[in-house]
């Protein structure tokens, strides 16, 4: 008489375990993303009412909140099978948090900004402030902090703060737009709309006199994304961007796709001859 082996026992335990730690991935990575949400409303609220005194404070706080929800993703991705759910969960969690960095610029930039007491002062008062926080002069902004370097007049920390941040406000930009926004994969459209954004953002400073109008700012703005944009181009972070799905997949594996799901074609049945 033969004994029956016990492997499939073994292998029904196994695939027990396997189970419940797939299950617990994927609650541990639901929580984390839940917080990594919950921690960017409330950081959200703050900014609205007391603002936000430095833009490096503003990207650090975009990098920390990165740690639970990128961890959180990538725990939920790999409890799913399916390539399209991955993706999908990777790019839901991205938008997410495109979404939350506009709203930091909107509300660092603009709405924190505001003195509704500004908008009662005179007509002379309002156009002295505009003259007083604008320059159009390209590269001058620019040079004055250099001179500050230089002679060390003003200290280090303002200057270098103003270059470096502005240079480095809208960098994300640079992975957001390219990375959910097919077209934007194009130097001169990405560009153009970069541009476009930051004189806007610019003009709404001007108009509502919460900050000052300077050329140099969209120049530093403008510089530091199309610098990003470039290094990003390179093959192998196109392909480390692809592999974690946060490209678009290229338009010619679309219809290959498609093609997959398409019924074969019905076949004839044979002529019968006499």
């Amino acid at each position: 008489m033969v004994i029956p082996a016990q492997k499939p026992t073994i292998g029904a335990n196994d695939a027990s375990n396997m189970e419940s730690r797939i299950r617990l991935q994927k609650i541990i990575g639901i929580l984390l993303v839940g917080i990594a949400f919950c921690v960017m409303l409330w950081q959200l609220v703050a900014i609205l009412l007391t603002g936000m005194r430095h833009v490096t404070h503003g990207l650090l706080l975009i990098a920390a909140i990165c740690l639970p929800l990128m961890l959180g993703t990538y725990l939920y991705t790999r409890s799913q099978e399916s390539r399209d759910d991955r993706r999908k969960a990777v790019r839901f969690s991205f938008f997410a948090l495109f979404v939350f960095y506009c709203a930091v610029l909107l509300g660092a930039l603009i709405i924190s900004r505001v003195d509704f007491h500004s908008f009662a002062q005179t007509k002379a008062a309002y156009w002295n402030n505009i003259d007083l926080n604008t320059n159009f002069n390209p590269l001058e902004t620019v040079r004055l902090y250099i001179n500050a370097i230089k002679y060390d007049y003003i200290g280090m920390e303002i200057p270098l703060s103003n270059l470096i941040g502005n240079a480095m406000l809208f960098m994300p930009m640079a992975v957001f737009l390219p990375c959910l926004f097919r077209p934007m994969q194009k130097l001169w459209l990405f560009a153009l709309s970069m541009l476009l954004l930051l004189v806007a953002v610019e003009a709404v400073q001007l108009l509502l006199a919460c900050g000052s109008c300077d050329v140099d700012d969209v120049i530093l703005n403008l510089a530091g994304t199309l610098m990003l944009f470039g290094i990003l181009k390179l093959p192998f972070l196109q392909r480390l961007l692809r592999q974690l799905y946060l490209l678009p997949e290229p338009k010619e594996q679309q219809p290959a796709a498609a093609s997959d799901h398409t019924p074969p074609p019905e076949s004839t049945p044979p002529e019968v001859t006499a």
